[in-house]
This record gives structure tokens, sequence and C-alpha cells, in this order.
């Protein structure tokens, strides 16, 4: 595996990992039973990316990072549930900037290309979907 997407495929892992952590967190503090629903849903998808770049990356070749990312202790560190949702909500779009940053070193096509291309496209589909159910699940602050 090229060196350059090994590191970008295991700051991805790294970054699910903490996102894992922050959604499990944050779905323990949320008061609104549908959005924490939502939540869950978004900590397995993440849970799920963690396992399939941890092998990814060992099937090609690579060592999967045991780290985790300081995504989560952000988030923790917020006062407010809105502002961790605010955060959260931009910690996808930058785990979806940067998994489209790791298609531009990996090959053009196969299973890394294919993970890391649907990887993406969830990504940018959870910030939308986020937002909205913020939006429209949690009242104004005043």
């Amino acid at each position: 595996m090229d060196s350059r997407l090994e590191q970008k495929l295991n700051l991805l892992l790294e970054s699910e990992r903490a996102g894992v952590l922050a959604l499990e967190e944050l779905g323990r503090e949320v008061e609104h039973e549908e959005l924490r629903r939502f939540l869950a849903g978004s900590r397995a998808h993440e849970a799920a990316n963690v396992r399939d770049l941890e092998t990814l990356i060992r099937d090609h070749g690579g060592t999967p990072s045991e780290k985790t990312g300081p995504f989560a202790a952000k988030v923790a560190a917020l006062p407010t549930v809105r502002e961790r949702l605010s955060l959260l909500s931009r910690g996808q779009e930058w785990a979806a900037r940067k998994t489209e940053e790791a298609l531009t070193v990996a090959p053009a096509s196969g299973p890394i290309h294919d993970y890391l291309s649907a990887m993406a496209n969830r990504h940018r589909a959870e910030v939308e979907w986020g937002r909205a159910e913020v939006i429209r699940l949690l009242p104004p602050e005043a």
C-alpha cells in the first residue's frame, strides 16, 4: 500500500473512532428520543467505518493505527448539546473532505476507491440530514 494512502486511511480510521466516542456520549445526553435514535444510527455507521477501514488497510498491506483522534474530547468540552451537535456536523463535513482527499491518492478503481466514494457520500448525506434534524427537533436557544 502506498504510504500516503495508508496515512490518509489511518487518519480517517482515528477520526471515525473519535466519532464513535462522541456519538456515544452525546446519545446519553440528548433527551429527545428521535434525535437519540438518529445519533445511534450515526454511531453505528461510524463503528462500521472503523471495522471496514481496519480491514481495508490490513487487506492491502498496511497497518491500521491503534490511535483515536482528538475529536471526541473537543465535542465533550462544549457546554451545550446544541453546540456539540453543531461541532458534530462540522466534523462530518471534515470527514467527507478528508475522505475525498484520500480518494485522490487511492487506486482509480477497486475496493478502496469504491469504499471511500461511498463513505464520502454517507458523510455528506449525514451532514445535511443532521442539520435538518437539529433544526427540527431542538428548540431555538434563547
